[in-house]
Formats: structure tokens, C-alpha cells, sequence
């Protein structure tokens, strides 16, 4: 078979990236893709507790040369420890023994079980999903609580204030009356006294 054909038809994977986000090799697992490994450099007791799903345990005393004996250089290979430190140590240590395609998962562990991948070990096998994991309902009706909760009640400001214009209101009706008795005083003690001054004209008249 022509070798050539099929070079052409598979598409070479491209380099990884110094660094990878766990997004990255979940998407890789996923598709199964092949060619890459995955290290724990972490100590053998953290291992056997929980680690990704199909990383090998090599801790990094020992690291270079185990690695050496078992992957090919030329491998993409993912490394995650205890600490960004660890990993970053963990991941030039390879690379000065001549491995070209090695990445720092950022986050480790702990970025990969936040998105949901897949974890095996002795403490993760005695942690099962909750039983309202996978129960839609029940999370649609927390979500609907919990936004409820976050809805901000009234302003006691302006409840205050609507409060203090309703208590204002009959003392406006109030003055308002007030006024309006003592505009018709006023025009009751003008048209007495016009009716007044109308007689007495009318008298002096008669008497000439």
C-alpha cells in the first residue's frame, strides 16, 4: 500500500503547546485520539487515591529514567503534580533529556475533576454521584430557588418615602380647605361692606 496515500488522507497532529488546558485533552480523550500519554508525577499514595483516568504514575524521583525505558521521545505527552511548580520542574526535567513534545496541564488534578473528567482511584471510587445528579428536574427547581433568593426586595428608602407622601396628603386636602374658608370670609366681609357703603349713599341721596 502506498504510504504516500495515506499521509495524505491522515492528518499529522500538530505540536502540542508548552502548556494545556484541561479542556484540551478531554477533547483528545474523547476522540480517541492516539499518540499521547499522560503523567502523574505526584508521590505513589496520591496516585492510588484519584488521578485521571489512564495516566501512569511516575513520580519524579526516578522520573527521567523511567520515562526513558517506557515512552518514546518523540510522544506527546501530557504532566500534571501536586503543584504548578511540581509540574513545571516535572515537565523541563523531560525536556533536558531530549523528550520534544511535552505539555504542563494547568490546574492538574483539580481543573480536570471541575470540568467533569473522567477520575479513577481509591478515594474517587467511594465518592458517586449525588443521587439528584442526573435528576433535571430537581436542579431546573434549585436554579428557579436560587434566583428567586437573588431578586432584591424594595428599597425601604422609597417605601419610606412613599409612605411619608401618603401621611402628607390630608394635610394638603387640609390647608387647601383652610384656604378656601378664608377666601369666602374675605369675600363675605367685601360684599357686606359694599352693601354697606351702597345704603348710606342711598340715605345721604334721599335726604338732598
Amino acid at each position: 500500500m502506498n504510504n504516500n496515500l495515506l499521509g495524505n488522507i491522515i492528518p499529522e497532529q500538530p505540536q502540542i503547546d508548552s502548556q494545556s488546558d484541561v479542556h484540551v485533552l478531554k477533547s483528545r480523550l474523547e476522540w480517541g485520539e492516539p499518540a499521547f500519554t499522560i503523567l502523574d508525577v505526584r508521590d505513589r499514595n496520591s496516585y492510588n487515591e484519584g488521578h485521571i483516568m489512564g495516566s501512569m504514575p511516575m513520580p519524579t524521583d526516578g522520573l527521567v529514567d523511567r520515562a526513558s525505558s517506557s515512552i518514546d521521545k518523540s510522544r506527546d505527552i501530557y504532566v500534571y503534580g501536586a503543584s504548578e511548580e511540581q509540574t513545571a520542574q516535572a515537565v523541563q526535567a523531560l525536556r533536558s533529556a531530549g523528550f520534544v513534545h511535552v505539555s504542563e496541564l494547568k490546574g492538574g488534578l483539580a481543573a480536570w475533576k471541575a470540568i467533569g473528567g473522567p477520575t479513577e482511584g481509591i478515594v474517587e471510587s467511594r465518592t458517586p454521584p449525588g443521587a439528584d445528579d442526573y435528576n433535571v428536574v430537581s436542579r431546573v427547581k434549585d436554579h428557579l430557588e436560587n434566583q428567586q433568593k437573588t431578586v432584591p426586595g424594595p428599597d425601604p428608602n422609597t417605601v419610606q418615602s412613599r409612605n411619608r407622601a401618603g401621611e402628607d396628603k390630608p394635610n394638603v386636602v387640609s390647608k387647601a380647605k383652610e384656604g378656601l374658608e378664608n377666601l369666602k370670609d374675605n369675600v363675605q366681609e367685601n360684599v357686606q361692606k359694599a352693601a354697606d357703603q351702597l345704603k348710606e349713599a342711598t340715605r345721604d341721596s334721599n335726604e338732598q
